[in-house]
């Protein structure tokens, strides 16, 4: 049954090199044609500029619980953010005159561009939250207003809560590197820096926070020309004379995305360039023998115009479906060149092997029965492993791997449609003298053309390479008992190494991975850091509020945030931001003050809204409590958002691992107040939590998939146990040593681990093929399947790897960690495809019809003709090695 399905396959690719043969043109005009049929939607691409939604998943928890809150704020799509840091020049205290006022004018700019109010919906950009920064506007008013008078003030400053009138201020969501005169400082270190009288503390850094709608073009607008505009001045730091500032926001963050992706654009333009010449060698070298010296230009330009044109048409298909194009997809055309221009070497080889058929449709048909099992089974792997990176829940990681795997089949497809009748125009058209003599022999009859099927039927046994070839010689080696003890030593030092790698691989990603490193955005960050090491606030929205005139009720709903502010990351209940407390405090001094003029009710203290609207205009009516007023007078809380304030949260882990607590207690409760979080990176903290089994269980699948290919095309069960072995082997490897090159297990690293386990069939699939289409003893045939495949299989590598290196010079991690993957599995793939393969290939044991075979060969042949068969360089040129169907048949 397996031999009937290879001949088949066989069969097909004879005939479809035939008819390409015979409609040269006819194909490549059907290419181009198909070509512009997939790539006319590239005038509708949309390239999705925001940082963010690149690294976002569309289905997950995280974005339930960002539509939870725009419903809750009435926002149509998830709000931008921006903030400032400021820190005195001198290092000495923020809480000085001279540099408040600084703040206050570069704050009071900023705000007037978000406050502006829409044409169409008459809200202002910052609305419902523009008043995030009142508290330190607050006291630096105050500050100001006392800072040259000894009249009475009504702040008492404090951190993290001051005191304004007597009522709670939270200000430590602005004020940070603080040193109070209850710390063990010297008072007069903390006042030596400071004019104000009334402040008893040193403020190393003030944080003003910034929300702005994206729901408008117009908004977008605003918020993108004034941010920049404050970096730009921000890296000169001219602007004032006390003070320097850092600003970071999401549409910086865009831009420095960009500007990384063009960085790495330039910088592949030249590794393509390496390429183009790498590629011209290497087809003069195999070509200069059969075609003119022009005909060879064109044929290195069809060899990068197929990966690069299908990669057009990858793009094009993608915009068809409705999806997006992100700036780090810019590596594409860049991969699909490196790797395309395997199949165009693997095809010039065999043509080159091929030259003395005189027929070019039965050359072409025999290169084709010869590579197309092998072609077909690594593009087949190659399309199939960027299928399953295709489910990778980043958007921008998954819609690279799909244009990816769509741009592999398209070039698979020009192989055959575009290089393929390319080569057989320009051999009719331009061959070389030497090559028309062989093409074209005087009065040649045309009805001496071999049947078709004539080539599927073995005249001879291949050859093996000379005893004194270099094939031959290392295929010696393979066999003896040192190349094994060699592959099992190297072998070892591969899995400690690999394994060591795996062990302390740590699950971590920061949005500076997206840009470069180099970027003054990547110092604010940094500051940023520090910030969040102790102030992350958690926005908790309660959809269900409980009935506070219930004591259970409310018990329980304390007993909820409780349980947050228990968490070892909470700073505990002295810095949650809950309403109610304060609410509560201010119910019971009304109840009481008219208790004691005999006027309120009698006894026990109950909690009641009735004090609510008053108690919340006299804040400033917060858009964080919703109530309404019900018929009888009374008030209902509809629902209403609180803080937990955590510390500890630089590392992005730690954040994941937090909010994951959070949800755990909030789910615990959500029948009763159906409370969720917020956070606007928790799309990508959710999938730090599952990387790792999300890496395993998609190397697991992939491999599964490469193996069950394979096996389509290979009818040797041990063979193709061995690859999958082999498979495997490069991927574990290929882990551990990208931990050792810096590599953190992030979305990233998981999607460049599953295009290697594609690419790592390429280096294993075509000496298997090989080696189990040919006769004779193991060395023989390793030797043939080596001297056939090593050299395209060395050029592969080399041509993906020259691509690549000059995005080792560029900052941004995200592409640099997708160059060392290439790096790595070429390096890791080539050692297995040409050493550890050939050496578990030539240890397994002889079947059963392997020895019948043998045996039939040897009572078949004379010595003579043997000796003929294995010596005559004539029988070597003539078949190469090649045994088409006859030999599937036969084995």
């Amino acid at each position: 049954m397996c031999c009937n399905i290879y001949s088949l396959f066989d069969t097909a690719n004879a005939f479809f090199g035939a008819f390409i043969a015979r409609h040269p043109i006819r194909h490549i005009f059907a290419s181009v044609c198909f070509l512009i049929v997939l790539s006319l939607q590239l005038i509708n691409m949309d390239i999705e500029y925001d940082i963010r939604a690149s690294f976002s998943p569309l289905n997950s928890k995280s974005m339930r619980e960002a539509t939870i809150y725009k419903e809750f704020f009435n926002l149509s799509t998830s709000p931008q953010r921006a903030f400032m840091l400021f820190k005195a020049k001198d290092g000495g205290t923020m809480l000085r005159e001279t540099h408040l006022r600084e703040v206050l004018q570069l704050d009071a700019e900023l705000d007037s561009t978000l406050s502006l109010r829409d044409g169409k919906t008459g809200m202002r950009g910052c609305d419902p939250l523009c008043n995030l920064n009142r508290p330190f506007h607050l006291i630096a008013q105050n500050l100001i207003n006392n800072s040259s008078s000894s009249s009475f003030s009504f702040l008492k400053l404090d951190h993290p809560f001051s005191y304004y009138f007597g009522s709670p201020l939270f200000v430590g969501s602005n004020l940070f590197g603080v040193v109070t005169d209850r710390d063990d400082k010297s008072p007069k270190n903390i006042n030596k820096n400071q004019n104000s009288k009334n402040s008893q503390i040193y403020v190393r850094t003030i944080i003003l926070w910034y929300f702005s709608r994206a729901d408008t073009k117009e908004n977008i607008k605003q918020l993108r020309n004034v941010t920049l505009n404050l970096f730009e001045e921000s890296q000169r730091g001219k602007r004032f004379k006390y003070v320097q500032f850092q600003i970071f926001g999401d549409e910086i963050a865009n831009r420095e995305m960009i500007r990384g992706a063009i960085q790495a654009t330039i910088l592949m333009s030249i590794g393509l360039l390496l390429l183009l010449i790498f590629v011209s060698f290497v087809v003069y070298q195999k070509m200069s023998n059969l075609v003119k010296i022009p005909a060879i230009g064109l044929i290195v330009l069809i060899s990068i115009l197929c990966p690069l044109l299908s990669t057009v048409a990858a793009f094009g298909f993608s915009t068809w479906l409705g999806n997006r194009i992100y700036t780090l997809m810019c590596v594409t055309p860049f991969l699909i060149a490196g790797v395309g221009v395997d199949d165009a070497f693997i095809m010039l080889q065999s043509w080159q092997q091929h030259r003395d058929i005189k027929c070019l449709k039965q050359r072409l048909s025999k290169v084709l029965v010869h590579i197309g099992p092998s072609i077909t089974i690594t593009s087949l792997t190659n399309t199939t492993a960027f299928g399953i990176g295709y489910f990778t829940p980043a958007p921008t990681m998954s819609l690279f791997c799909l244009c990816t795997s769509i741009g592999v089949l398209v070039d698979y497809i020009l192989t055959f449609t575009l290089l393929a009748p390319v080569l057989v125009l320009l051999s009719t058209h331009f061959p070389t003298t030497k090559q028309t003599s062989i093409l074209l022999p005087p009065q040649q009859p045309e009805n001496n053309e071999k049947p078709l099927i004539a080539l599927m039927t073995p005249q001879q046994l291949p050859s093996t390479p000379q005893t004194c070839s270099k094939a031959f010689q290392y295929a010696k080696f393979i066999h003896s008992t040192k190349g094994r003890f060699s592959a099992f030593l190297l072998a070892i030092i591969l899995y400690i190494v690999g394994t060591s790698g795996v062990l302390r691989f740590k699950s971590t990603f920061e949005p500076s991975k997206a840009f470069p490193s180099d970027s003054p955005l990547a110092y604010s960050l940094d500051s940023v850091g520090d910030v969040f090491d102790e102030f992350f606030p958690l926005c908790i929205l309660v959809n269900r509020p409980p009935n506070l005139t219930d004591p259970e009720e409310y018990s329980l709903f304390n007993k909820m945030v409780a349980e947050l502010e228990g968490l070892p990351e909470s700073w505990g209940p002295n810095r949650t931001l809950l309403f109610l407390r304060p609410y509560e405090e201010f119910d019971k001094k009304n109840a009481h003050f008219w208790q004691s003029l005999g006027l309120g009710p009698k006894g026990k203290y109950k909690f009641s809204l009735d004090n609510l609207p008053f108690f919340m205009n006299s804040i400033g009516n917060p858009p964080t409590v919703k109530y309404e007023k019900n018929g009888d007078g009374s008030i209902q809380l509809k629902s209403f958002q609180f803080s937990i304030v955590n510390k500890g949260m630089t590392e992005w882990w730690n954040r994941a691992v937090m909010e994951e607590k959070v949800r755990i207690i909030l789910e615990k409760y959500e029948k009763n107040f159906n409370a969720s979080m917020y956070d606007a990176d928790s799309p990508v903290l959710n999938m730090l939590l599952t990387v790792k089994i999300d890496l395993i269980g998609s190397i697991a699948v992939t491999v599964v998939c490469m193996v069950l290919i394979c096996s389509l095309f290979i009818a040797h069960p041990a063979g193709v146990c061995v690859i999958g072995i082999c498979i495997s082997s490069i991927c574990f490897t290929l882990v551990g040593t990208l931990s050792w090159c810096g590599a953190d297990l992030d979305p990233i690293t998981m999607v460049d681990v599953l295009l290697a386990t594609g690419f790592s069939v390429d280096y294993t699939a075509h000496i298997a093929h090989q080696y189990y289409t040919k006769q004779g003893s193991s060395i023989e045939r390793i030797a043939q399947s080596l001297d056939e495949m090593c050299p395209p299989m060395l050029q592969a590598g080399i041509s993906t790897a020259l691509c690549m290196v000059p995005l080792v010079f560029l900052p941004t991690y995200a592409i640099v960690a997708f160059a060392k993957t290439i790096f790595v599995v070429v390096s890791i793939g080539l050692l297995h495809g040409l050493f550890f393969l050939p050496v578990l290939l030539c240890a397994l044991p002889e079947s059963k019809r392997e020895k019948t075979i043998k045996l039939r060969i040897s009572t078949k042949m004379s010595p003579k003709s043997s000796k003929m068969l294995f010596n005559s360089k004539e029988s070597n040129n003539m078949n190469n090695g090649i045994l088409i169907i006859g030999e599937r048949e036969e084995i």
